[in-house]
């Protein structure tokens, strides 16, 4: 017995001994391929079995293993990896981003959905689009990404608002700007200059109704969903620091101005002055481009951050802190920024996750006049001071009034912008706090509360000692305060039968409360320039107030289905109602529903092994538009002065009927993969907007007034299409190009009191039913009299006459100053650590007037100021010149069709070289993770016909405007 215990033993040992010789502990690191950095919470399973293990903080593993496992090696946002076990004792694995799934999540209202699961139509713009432009507000980075998406500029000063337009014009005197938001919270577009784009994550435009009408009254312009970065779980913390300098220049502007010989001689040959009668060789000593006088060619810039990010298994955090500093190409104009943001979110528990976001800003800016004819200011002069007015004295200071430096019949505009200054400052801030409970599996509930508040000052000083004010200083100050609180609360619950059928539902609650107020006041009579304030000022005038508040409630809900991932349908429906209609209508009720094919899911899509993620889908649905000054629907009364009496008088009779306008769009969307190479995708659409909010206007008789009311209709129909395509890639090399463009065509079908047209005086606009509408009402130029001179211009009905009458003022159908088609395109190719990216973007068939001409070009009405060229080549002088400009003395009207040009563009947006400094480098440090060098030119060159500064000018009519700028800069970003 003993013997067969011991040999049982030795039996069993020797098994034993067998098992541990198999198996074995293996050891490793997990990195980020892109950086070499380490990669914490990298899962590491063996597969097909519940064993493994994560990878610490430092990036490192180990588990038991034995010949013949399959390590199985993921993690979010990262290819997985499966490795057989062949003897190895150590396996450090590298990780590389898995693009494919990234580009597939975007964010949609109130959530998030990968993209190949969603009905509507929504364009995704990534951070790497969007880092390091060297541009004080996104849109400038975001113009040409996103088809159907045009943004122009209100302005070139570097905090200067956009103007967003998305899928066409939807209304004629309501608003037409998407609806923002960012992390949940409603955001204006006017303070994206606060906001810094490093900071931002991806951007999501929703254009359908699918998409949108989940927003209800807010979504008819189409929604912008702004996501902010975060730290990932279980990550080390990740420190940024990028330093970014360079120098910005007028990025185009053609110039046909006269010289000073040029000037002269044209003085000469209209009869100013009299040959011999003065003198000539000292006017021709000087010179001047006011170009160079006006616009800074070497206007600094500076941008400098600092961000921190990372996480634990519950909790993750990105901290960051920004500096832009800016020099405006104007004189004296600048722009400076400092931003904060903290976002951070933790589990509390299994049922309970709690967060916020918070960003922060404080801004100062000396600001230019513009869209002002006086020759004083910079760009009022630009074009008007002649070339022998010279702005400085020999000693390079500027010349002035009160030494009789300056030579010029109107006011250096130099001299001016030194002695009356204009400072603007704000403080901005954005923060919400949310929580989220899963009391039972897959129901998840959201409550998220917020502020968008922000605080402006402005002010003027005008010093006494400039000779125009005749000792008479002035401080003018005004005071902004506005903010929205905001507060939303949804639930969102998930179900699945047999893993077959996929529902989803969500229900939500949303209030919003907007206040506005400001003041403001001027005081004069101040004597002395060091006593600038109102303690010294005698007179106060111009003393004015505003107050306003808004309120909006809704409710909303959305239910999702989807079988096998195969075929897709969503409901939305939203109950909106807003203190800005009349008691009669303030409620609307806005809808969608939306269904989508995922053809790649059939079977007999083996069959055609080339195409990859095909998907149609349809969609239709109905939403709303507010966008309406307050209480329009009260009658009310104003301010009436009567000599030195104050009074009231009725300025509204008030609309108690009014309410929402709405917007029906039908939406067809395709789309499709070529090999894994090639993605594709079109949308066509189809928007009518009924109950239209427009300001109508009385007869004289009833006191002149404009009273809004539902009274129109409109079309819009359109294509949205955007491509990319790998061309080349291998592991080492990647080229890739990307294009997209979207065309409209907008109709006014109907406009108030079955009118059919309607004109805007002194807007050389007219709308009329048939016609899209930014189309202009002018008078046709029909050449120059060879005889006479004599300017010539159709009539109404085609005939020629030498009279310009309003009579004969006719629409010029097709030109409007709304673009109908735009886009962008771009390329990037990507050695190793070497990359080179391009971005353009263009607009096509858009039209402007160039007001600039009529002063330049009006023939002898403006000849104490500096003309264009045109008059010295192109006018009619003699009896049989065949000319393009009349004689001298026939005027230019301001209805001319000559004024308007063709504005469409073709612009390089960005071009940037990056280089990645070798990983190995960076290992030798022991605490550097990756360096990368850059360098950016943003607007390098812009193809256009446009003969103004900037063909991007947002509006009808170009006017003294400030020009968009170019830059070059030079960056250095580091990750330790």
């Amino acid at each position: 017995m003993r013997k067969f215990i011991a040999l049982c033993i030795i039996l069993i040992g020797m098994g034993a001994g067998v098992c541990l010789a198999q198996t074995r502990t293996l050891t490793g690191m997990v990195t980020d391929k892109s950086d070499k950095s380490p990669l914490p919470g990298v899962t590491v399973m063996l597969k097909g079995t519940a064993t493994g293990t994560a990878t610490g903080i430092d990036g490192k593993y180990s588990i038991a293993v034995k010949d013949g496992d399959i390590l199985v090696i993921s993690f979010v946002g990262m290819t997985t990896q499966e490795i057989p076990i062949k003897g190895q004792k150590q396996l450090n694995v590298e990780l590389s981003s898995d693009n494919q799934m990234l580009e597939e999540v975007v964010a949609i209202g109130y959530g998030v959905r990968k993209k190949g699961s969603i009905t509507g139509s929504v364009s995704t713009i990534k951070s790497d689009k969007l880092e390091n432009a060297p541009v004080a507000s996104f849109a400038q980075a975001l113009q040409g990404q996103a088809p159907g998406l045009q943004i122009f500029t209100n302005s070139g000063q570097p905090n200067s608002p956009s103007s967003f337009t998305l899928r066409g014009v939807n209304s004629i005197n309501a608003g037409s700007t998407p609806f923002f938001i960012i992390d949940g919270m409603q955001v204006s577009p006017q303070d994206f200059a606060s906001y810094n784009p490093n900071d931002f994550e991806s951007i999501s435009v929703l254009k359908d109704a699918s998409s949108t009408a989940i927003y209800g009254a807010r979504a008819t312009n189409g929604v912008v969903i702004i996501t902010t970065k975060r730290g990932r779980m279980s990550e080390r913390a990740k420190v940024t620091v990028r330093g970014q300098v360079g120098v910005s220049n007028l990025a185009y502007g053609k110039w046909d101005m006269m010289n000073t010989r040029e000037k002269l001689n044209y003085e000469e040959e209209i009869g100013v002055r009299i040959p011999g009668e003065y003198d000539r060789a000292e006017l021709e000593a000087v010179n001047v481009d006011w170009r160079d006088a006006v616009f800074n060619n070497n206007a600094m810039l500076q941008n400098y951050e600092l961000s921190v990010s990372g996480g634990n298994d519950k909790t993750r955090y990105y901290v960051s802190a920004g500096l832009h500093d800016q020099e405006g190409i104007t004189y004296k104009t600048f722009f400076k920024r400092y931003t904060t943001r903290l976002n951070l979110d933790t589990k509390a528990n299994d049922w309970l996750k709690i967060g916020v976001n918070m960003t922060g800003a404080y801004e100062k800016s000396n600001s230019s006049y513009e869209n002002e004819y006086a020759a004083f200011t910079p760009l009022g002069g630009v074009k008007k001071m002649n070339p022998y007015w010279n702005p400085y004295r020999p000693d390079g200071t500027v010349a002035s009034m009160s030494d009789g430096s300056w030579k010029g019949l109107d006011e250096n505009p130099l001299e001016y912008i030194d002695s009356e200054k204009e400072e603007s400052n704000k403080v901005k801030f954005t923060g919400s706090l949310f929580a989220e409970i899963t009391p039972i599996k897959n129901l998840t509930l959201k409550t998220l509360g917020g502020v968008d508040f922000a605080d402006g000052r402005d002010g003027i000083t005008r010093e006494p000692d400039y000779v125009p004010n005749k000792g008479d200083g002035s401080v003018t100050e005004s005071f902004t305060r506005r903010y929205t609180l905001q507060i939303t609360n949804t639930a969102d619950y998930q179900y699945s039968i047999n893993e077959t059928h996929n529902l989803r539902f969500l229900l939500g609650q949303e209030a919003s409360y907007y206040y506005g107020n400001g003041f403001g006041i001027r005081g004069s009579g101040i004597t002395d320039r060091r006593l600038l304030q109102f303690g010294s000022a005698t007179n106060f005038t111009q003393g004015y107030s505003s107050k306003v508040e808004t309120t909006f409630l809704s409710f909303f809900g959305r239910a999702e289905y989807n079988y096998m991932e195969k075929y897709y349908i969503d409901v939305t429906a939203r109950r909106d109602g807003s203190s800005r209609f009349g008691s009669n209508n303030r409620w609307g009720t806005f809808w969608s529903t939306g269904a989508m094919w995922n053809v790649q899911r059939e079977s007999f899509m083996e069959a055609v092994p080339f195409l990859t993620n095909t998907q149609l889908s349809v969609s239709i649905g109905r939403q709303g538009n507010s966008s309406i000054p307050d209480y329009a629907h009260l009658a009310t009364v104003g301010n009436l002065q009567y000599g030195d009496n104050q009074g009231i008088s009725p300025n509204k009779i008030g609309n108690p009927d009014l309410t929402w306008e709405t917007t029906t769009t039908m939406n067809v969307g395709i789309r499709f993969g070529i090999f894994d190479r090639v993605r594709v995708n079109l949308d066509i659409y189809r928007k009518i907007t009924t109950d239209m909010l427009m300001e109508v206007p009385f007869s004289l008789t009833s006191g002149s007034f404009n009273e809004w009311d539902n009274i129109g209709k409109m079309r819009n129909t359109g294509l949205d299409f955007d491509m990319n395509v790998d061309v080349l890639k291998t592991d080492a090399f990647l080229w890739n190009v990307s294009a997209n463009f979207s065309y409209n065509k907008n109709t006014i079908l109907a406009l108030y009191e079955d009118n059919d047209e309607y004109a805007l005086t002194q807007s050389g606009l007219k709308y009329k039913v048939g016609h899209s509408v930014g189309e202009f009402y002018v008078n046709r130029f029909a050449g120059v009299n060879p005889a006479n001179g004599d300017a010539l211009y159709y009539t109404k009905d085609g005939g020629i006459t030498n009279k310009v009458s309003a009579a004969d003022l006719v629409i010029t159908k097709g030109k409007s100053y709304f673009a109908p088609w735009s886009g962008g395109f771009a390329t990037s190719l990507t050695y190793k650590g070497l990359s080179l990216s391009a971005q353009f973007s263009w607009v096509g068939d858009r039209y402007m007037i160039n007001n600039d001409r009529f002063f330049s070009e009006s023939n002898g009405q403006f000849s104490s100021e500096n003309q264009s060229r045109k008059l010295l080549y192109e006018r009619w002088k003699k009896p049989g010149d065949i000319a393009k400009i009349p004689r001298h003395g026939v005027y230019m009207a301001l209805t001319d069709d000559r004024l308007i040009e063709n504005a469409s563009f073709l612009r390089m947006k960005n071009l940037s070289l990056n280089y990645r400094l070798p990983a190995s480098w960076m290992q030798r440090t022991g605490f550097l993770q990756s360096v990368n060098v850059f360098a950016q030119a943003e607007n390098l060159f812009t193809i256009t016909n446009f003969s103004g500064f900037d063909p991007e000018f947002n509006g009808n009519a170009y006017a003294a405007a400030y020009p968009l700028s170019r830059q070059f800069t030079f960056g250095v970003e580091i990750n330790l």
